[in-house]
């Protein structure tokens, strides 16, 4: 059976060991023998608190903050870059150096129409898949418009910063933009006393144009620049559209010309829409 009460020799062994307990407390009061023992292990504990703070803790921090710095800049750019962009677009339709209008006195008369203070909507790119863009004969752009307004803007030109690129066709929470380079799309277009209906063709940068020199006798020529002549109602007229480059021959009095654009859809990301 076990037993109640400790032996002798329990006894014994906790009065040596509160014996030897009472000895080393005197000898570390009195002499200081353990001092080099305490020393080295607070020394061990600061030591590895501070090897896992710079193996550990250290490089989680300077991954958040860096993490949050580069958050904070790209917002940072992203405002700058919209407010750039906003205002190279207001620049570029007032400017007198702009290629956009054939003269100063469209620029004038576009700005009277629309007024000062709202020149165009301002937009943004939502989806445009440059691969269809490079590859196809379908070139569309879906922007969304910063503030929409209530109107309908089926039909309105749209533009950046380098000209004209396009009109919306659906109207709805994201705009879908047909580009002047689709297959679909033709624009009416005017050089002195030519005129002819410029289609796209699939082809990135460029429309193209058909004449025939029984109706037109002058001759086309390279470099000759061709503005939107405003029939067909979408585009207002003399908007800047580009510059004739390849000619070729179909037959003896038929011959089919690429106009190079000045616009360039890839350019930037922030559009205007100019109401219809």
């Amino acid at each position: 059976m076990s037993r109640v009460a400790p032996t002798r020799g329990s006894k014994t062994l906790s009065f040596l060991f509160i014996l030897l307990s009472a000895l080393l407390l005197y000898l570390d009061t009195t002499y200081k023998s353990f001092e080099g023992i305490k020393n080295t292990y607070k020394s061990f504990e600061i030591s590895t608190s501070y090897f896992f703070k710079k193996l550990a803790i250290d490089p989680i921090l300077y991954v958040y903050e860096l993490s949050s710095d580069k958050t904070y800049l790209i917002k940072e750019n992203k405002e700058l870059k919209l407010a750039l962009d906003e205002s190279h677009l207001y620049n570029f339709i007032i400017s007198k150096d702009s290629n956009f209008f054939a003269n100063d006195e469209l620029i004038e008369a576009f700005i009277i129409k629309n007024g000062i203070n709202d020149i165009f909507y301002l937009s943004r790119v939502r989806s445009f898949d440059t691969q269809l863009y490079f590859c196809c004969s379908q070139h569309r752009v879906f922007i969304e418009i910063f503030n929409k307004p209530s109107v309908n803007l089926v039909g309105s030109p749209v533009i950046n910063s380098t000209g004209i690129i396009g009109q919306v066709i659906h109207d709805n929470d994201i705009l879908e933009v047909l580009l002047l380079t689709d297959k679909s799309h033709v624009i009416p277009v005017e050089s002195e006393n030519h005129f002819c209906n410029a289609q796209g063709n699939g082809t990135p940068g460029k429309i193209y144009c058909t004449y025939s020199t029984l109706l037109w006798p002058e001759e086309i020529k390279q470099g000759q620049s061709f503005l939107s002549s405003g029939m067909g109602g979408v585009y207002p007229k003399g908007l800047l559209v580009g510059f004739v480059g390849e000619i070729k021959k179909i037959d003896d009095s038929k011959f089919r010309f690429e106009i190079e654009l000045v616009s360039d859809p890839l350019q930037e990301n922030i559009l205007g829409v100019l109401e219809n």
